[in-house]
């Protein structure tokens, strides 16, 4: 298994309020995330930063897992701590007030391969058939409009309000975490930031993603130049976990 994470401020923006973490625990176990940054001034940055610099604290002293419901236990638990954490901070200073993140995360030991989201940084999943597919659902105003019948695919595309979040980390005191198990046979993962997936088409995401004739490295670092040739205009962070060869995760 290979993993290869990269960031970039973009070309509008000043500060890259993106994070990740590509991180092992004490047995070789992977937990992988992206944090995309929100709040005025740099509480973004130091809200994206304070979930990364948690989780990778944390994970490193895990001593593993062995079933769905202690792998469970254990992301809710974090997720709790890591939330009250970003809260309590943004009260104590004005200018940190209401900050947050998203988090978007695959997280892979012996029992499983689990998606864990929270805002509307994605990860996708990939196979050897050639299908490319969104595996998070996004926590979005927009999204909720859509499941509810409100709104069409097609509208949702141009609607005013599509960046608005209806979940993320530390805005609230409390949050809502969706865990997935996907142990279907996958090629990988694809973990990004809003900056990639809010301004390339999917179909390209996929292309670039899906060609073995490049190496994981060259790949993630093709998406980024897609995302600024885009036009730059959001943080670009991305992760691509290629599981082949790795027969530890082998389903």
């Amino acid at each position: 298994m290979k993993c290869y994470g990269i960031t970039d401020r973009g070309i509008l923006r000043k500060t890259n309020q993106d994070s990740y973490v590509i991180a092992y625990n004490e047995v070789g176990d992977v937990f992988a995330m992206v944090c995309d940054g929100i709040g005025g001034g740099n509480g973004g940055d130091v809200a994206s930063h304070l979930a990364i610099r948690h989780f990778s604290e944390a994970f490193s002293m895990n001593q593993g897992f062995e079933h769905f419901e202690e792998v469970q236990y254990w992301v809710r638990k974090e997720i709790t701590k890591c939330n009250r954490r970003i809260y309590e901070t943004g009260k104590l200073t004005e200018a940190l007030k209401g900050m947050g993140t998203t988090l978007s995360g695959v997280l892979i030991c012996k029992c499983g391969r689990f998606i864990i989201n929270i805002g509307d940084s994605r990860v996708y999943g990939y196979s050897q058939d050639g299908s490319f597919k969104q595996l998070t659902t996004d926590h979005t105003l927009v999204q909720d409009m859509i499941m509810h019948g409100e709104l069409s695919v097609d509208e949702a595309e141009n609607y005013p309000k599509k960046n608005v979040l209806t979940n993320a980390l530390g805005v609230w005191s409390t949050v809502k975490c969706d865990i997935e198990m996907h142990n279907e046979p996958l090629l990988g993962f694809l973990i990004c930031s809003d900056g990639l997936h809010g301004y390339v088409e999917e179909d390209v995401i996929a292309k670039i993603v899906l060609d073995e004739e490049s190496a994981p490295c060259l790949r993630v670092r093709k998406l980024l130049q897609v995302a600024l040739e885009a036009g730059g205009y959001d943080n670009v962070t991305a992760i691509l976990i290629d599981l082949e060869g790795d027969s530890r995760y082998e389903q």
